[in-house]
């Protein structure tokens, strides 16, 4: 079989989800920090500590964690959803809420809590499949978390999950949390960002279903002559 014909009936890759322009900005904060904090920088440490004194707070509430959330945040995205100066912009909600919950999620964790192209709803999915834990307990927490009828309802749900997440050494993609956040506080684009988690999550393969790769043949054609 020819090199085109193995390309051609290879299964497709899923496609890789872009980051938006907040999602991008973070992400490479996130992977700076998360790689010191693993080295055993004592300044990560202490920086991660410092954003933990900020879970649950509002966005600008905590003036010390300021340069990690406030200045994490694109120029271009000050201001650009309509809201007045005196308040935090959306963009700064969302890069409060997704760098204290990271920030909590990889406390004491020897395994990368920001893991690229890992979905919120599929982590979730995983964590409810795993060995030993309620699906039933972890399925109605993340229900609450597609009903609730407010922003800190959503992230005081998705906080114990992300405890359990934690409990289970599992990550996710928190740049993707951070444009998913946006999503959730921009009129008209919350259901949108439901919908996404719930097909992640119930999309997710359940172990007895995933068919093992078959192991490659190794053919030896013979000399001819």
């Amino acid at each position: 079989m020819s090199t085109v014909e193995n390309e051609q009936q290879a299964p497709a890759k899923p496609a890789r989800r872009r980051l938006g322009l907040l999602g991008a900005a973070l992400d490479w904060r996130l992977n700076r920090l998360q790689e010191e904090y693993l080295r055993g920088s004592p300044l990560a440490r202490a920086e991660l500590a410092k954003l933990r004194r900020g879970l649950g707070k509002s966005a600008g509430s905590v003036p010390e964690i300021w340069d990690s959330t406030i200045a994490a945040v694109p120029t271009s995205l000050h201001g650009e959803d309509g809201f007045d100066d005196s308040e935090p912009s959306i963009a700064e909600q969302a890069a409060h809420a997704t760098l204290t919950l990271f920030a909590a999620h990889q406390q004491s964790m020897s395994v990368r809590a920001h893991l690229s192209q890992v979905s919120f709803g599929r982590a979730v999915g995983n964590l409810a499949q795993s060995e030993g834990r309620s699906a039933e307990a972890v399925t109605r927490r993340f229900m609450a978390v597609a009903t609730a009828q407010s922003i800190s309802e959503v992230l005081t749900h998705i906080r114990g999950l992300v405890t359990q997440l934690r409990t289970a050494k599992q990550g996710f993609d928190y740049a993707r949390l951070a444009d998913d956040i946006t999503g959730l506080l921009t009129p008209g684009r919350a259901q949108q960002v439901r919908l996404a988690w719930g097909r992640e999550f119930y999309r997710t393969p359940a172990p007895s279903d995933v068919e093992p790769e078959p192991t490659p043949t190794l053919t030896i054609e013979k000399d001819p002559s």
